[in-house]
């Protein structure tokens, strides 16, 4: 992690080690109109690898503090990249 510390934008790849299993179809939460798994922010999906940008905030040891993750704490992270501006 050296010199992670100076830069502001990360790609972060994770596993989504709590999600359940997904139904085909559903009613979407926000207006009712049944949808598959693609038309919807179900945190349940197909593929159980999530990939989010985030602001970088701090470095503390091995601990990265940033903005913007949607992952519980304790989601196991499978890689981290520098997020290239623009991109």
């Amino acid at each position: 992690m050296y010199k992670l510390e100076e830069e502001h934008s990360l790609t972060i790849v994770y596993y989504l080690h709590k999600a359940r299993p997904v139904k085909s179809r559903f009613r979407r939460g926000v207006d009712g109109k049944e949808v598959g798994v693609f038309a919807s922010r179900t945190p349940d999906r197909l593929s159980k690898i999530g990939i989010q940008d985030v602001r970088l905030i701090g470095v503390e040891g091995t601990t990265l503090i940033v903005e913007g993750l949607d992952a519980v704490n304790g989601t196991p992270v499978l890689d981290i990249k520098l997020k290239w501006p623009g991109r």
